[in-house]
């Protein structure tokens, strides 16, 4: 099981079925805060589809294709990032993530996504970090920019959330980077 103490207020941790509760009541508090940015987020989300969700992580997990794991901060779930999906053929995965309004603007999304970069350089081994954000998410862009990914290029109307398309903005890290910036 995956499992990283960050410092002794934030943990990352796989989702367990017991969480789903908690899991779907965070995203229907924090439902216009969300579904700005992710088209998932959707006023009719139910514990069961919180369920489902952490089967299909586990899942993810067991066949080593990716994962998403909670972000706890002081024993309290406040959001999730995880890899989307990873690329064994092309050595690289995809960073994605959310957090609940009350936990933003302390370092806690910018702390894990540096723990997710650490296991997939020096543990899993990968290339290449990728990370997509909306143009217009200036919070969530923020992040790689201070981890120090480079930008790449913006793909146009890539990404489709409730009756428009945002235009995303690609960064990405390199495990030769990644070496350099902890030396």
């Amino acid at each position: 099981m995956f499992s990283r103490r960050i410092d002794e207020d934030l943990e990352l941790r796989l989702p367990l079925e017991q969480s789903a509760e908690e899991s779907a009541r965070l995203v229907q508090e924090n439902l216009a805060h969300l579904s700005e940015w992710l088209a998932w987020v959707r006023a009719d989300l139910t514990v069961e589809d919180s369920r489902e969700f952490i089967r299909n992580s586990l899942r993810q997990f067991a066949a080593g294709e990716g994962f998403p794991v909670q972000i706890v901060f002081r024993g309290r779930l406040a959001g999730y990032v995880g890899f989307n999906r990873i690329d064994w053929l092309n050595s690289k995965t995809e960073i994605g993530y959310w957090l609940a309004a009350p936990y933003e603007r302390r370092g806690l999304m910018t702390k894990s996504c540096r723990a997710m970069m650490a296991y997939a350089f020096d543990e899993l081994k990968l290339n290449r970090v990728e990370l997509y954000c909306a143009t217009m998410n200036i919070k969530s862009r923020a992040v790689p920019e201070r981890l120090g990914f480079r930008q790449e290029g913006v793909f146009r109307q890539a990404e489709r959330v409730r009756d428009h398309f945002n235009d995303l903005v690609c960064y990405s890290m390199l495990a030769e980077e990644w070496r350099d910036l902890k030396r």
